[in-house]
């Protein structure tokens, strides 16, 4: 079944190429004053919004419509108003429904993008569901000749300045390539990014405006400011970037920095905060300004040491910040915005984000990007229900949730399984329970399928080659069908179906009865 699903982001890639815990956030003692309980929370439905003059890319990501989806659209319009007949509800002052509209990016003009949010709040009038702004920082610039045919923009692999051959994107089965790695400290970038963030930061307050003019300022859910903003990796050589921006900040081969990661940490999270800061400068709220970047938690790399279960093998510590293409989470905070993240749920993903807004002391974050569940595993394999999901976020202080795949594919994808978590039933009364006021409940979470199945992974490999010099000539060949089996899913990255077979593997190593490992096997499966 897995490798007929896709993930939310592995069709971004193709469009575009594009433990509970009870604590309560503590007060903070910041600039930010104005307490997040009593703000305007925002439940919001990313809507991928059209750019593309391919066609091909058009259609994928106008929802399955040959209309382009942009403000002013009876395409739009329409894919607002289903989201607000389905969910029955729009909210109030207090918790609010609302789209989030973008990519907005390098690829559009001025005056597209102008007019693209100026039609934006004409619609949020139109159909009282509150409208903001997803911001594409640096991926797609590919019709920016001006810019990345210059060398000195685009990121280099190595010390000798070799420019990357396009930025990597694993987001898919496979590897895509999107537009060469921006050099995100470059002088032309950074006035290329000043100049931008304060067009849409004008445009945006003037909406802002206008919705204060007819008593709607709730209306305006915010703008996020960058689309997991990262250094990547190379697409040809998979090799780590940033030496382009180390070298600009006085670095070479023979003065190398400290310490690698933490100077292209630093570059990261300037360029953030210079996007932030022209948003700010034009007149929108900071409290309004979320940033977004993803990040793998600490408990997850630490799940163990195989590459194949958890994502890379754990050398040392600066692995981390390596691993997380230099956005480690504490990246996400600054002076002009919120921190915004990636939430597909992890183990131990909330856990850090409540560690870093109190480490930070900040009042509100966003869900920049993300739905009940993980990519590469299937619906009902985070550990817990949607109503639990928004609950681990807006009772520890969030005040805007970003959810992805609604209506994504049209009729073509509705069975697609990010869709059939974000748009079930169930999702569905936990989005009315928060937009009616009522309390979220956070119910206790079961083990995931990302710590369920790392034990399995190492039981077999500990276990089964003694098994098999024991085991009789038919159990000896079915165990290695099953073992061929399971690394080719391993490889293809069909993780339900790796656990599967990990499990029929270990019922057949303990004979008749089931193994430690694999006794709740009937709920998995029920839950598969």
């Amino acid at each position: 079944m897995m490798r007929n699903r896709l993930g939310v982001l592995g069709l971004v890639a193709v469009l575009f190429a594009g433990t509970a815990s009870g604590q309560n956030v503590p007060k903070p003692s910041t600039s930010d004053s104005v307490n997040a309980e009593k703000e305007t929370r925002y439940l919001a439905f990313q809507i991928f919004t059209h750019y593309s003059s391919d066609p091909k890319v058009a259609v994928l990501l106008n929802s399955g419509s040959r209309e382009p989806v942009l403000p002013g659209t009876a395409a739009l319009r329409n894919w607002v108003e289903d989201i607000k007949r389905r969910i029955g509800t729009v909210g109030d002052e207090r918790t609010r429904l609302a789209v989030m509209l973008g990519p907005l990016c390098f690829e559009q003009d001025d005056a597209e993008v102008t007019r693209f949010i100026e039609l934006a709040f004409r619609l949020a009038l139109e159909t009282d569901v509150a409208v903001g702004f997803h911001i594409d920082d640096s991926m797609f610039w590919a019709k920016r000749k001006d810019l990345w045919s210059d060398p000195k923009n685009v990121e280099a692999l190595d010390w000798d300045g070799t420019p990357c051959t396009g930025r990597r994107l694993n987001w898919g089965k496979e590897p895509t390539a999107a537009p060469p790695q921006m050099c995100f400290n470059s002088k032309a970038i950074q006035r290329e990014v000043q100049q931008r963030s304060a067009l849409l930061g004008k445009a945006i307050q003037a909406g802002v405006k206008s919705l204060q003019e007819h008593k709607k300022p709730e209306l305006f859910a915010g703008v996020i400011a960058g689309w997991e903003t990262m250094i990547g990796q190379d697409f040809k050589t998979g090799k780590y970037l940033g030496y382009r921006a180390l070298m600009n900040r006085g670095f070479s081969r023979e003065r190398p920095p400290q310490d690698m990661n933490l100077e292209r940490e630093k570059v990261v999270q300037e360029f953030i905060e210079h996007w932030t800061k022209g948003l700010a400068e034009a007149g929108v709220s900071p409290q309004k300004i979320y940033s977004h970047t993803a990040f793998l938690s600490r408990r997850a790399f630490n799940l163990g040491d195989d590459k194949a279960i958890t994502y890379m093998k754990r050398d040392k510590e600066s692995a981390y910040s390596q691993h997380n293409h230099f956005a480690p989470p504490s990246m996400a905070f600054g002076e002009n915005h919120r921190p915004g993240f990636s939430t597909y749920p992890q183990p131990g993903l909330f856990e850090d984000i409540y560690e870093q807004m109190a480490r930070h002391k900040q009042v509100g974050w966003a869900s920049s990007e993300g739905t009940n569940m993980q990519p590469s595993s299937g619906p009902g394999q985070t550990g817990m229900d949607m109503e639990t999901y928004l609950a681990k976020m807006f009772n520890h202080g969030a005040t805007l949730v970003n959810l992805f795949s609604w209506g994504v594919g049209g009729d073509a994808m509705k069975t697609m399984g990010f869709r059939v978590v974000t748009e079930g039933e169930e999702a569905i009364r936990a989005y009315r329970k928060f937009l009616k006021g009522d309390a979220l409940v956070e119910a206790k979470t079961e083990e995931s399928l990302m710590e369920r199945l790392p034990p399995k992974i190492h039981k077999i490999q500990k276990e089964l080659p003694g098994w098999i010099e024991k085991a009789e000539v038919d159990s000896k060949k079915k165990a290695m069908s099953l073992m061929k089996q399971l690394q080719e899913q391993m490889k293809a990255k069909n993780f339900e179906e790796v656990e599967e077979t990990a499990n029929s593997l270990l019922k057949m190593m303990k004979g008749a009865s089931a193994p430690a490992a694999a006794q709740d096997t009937p709920k998995e499966a029920g839950r598969g």
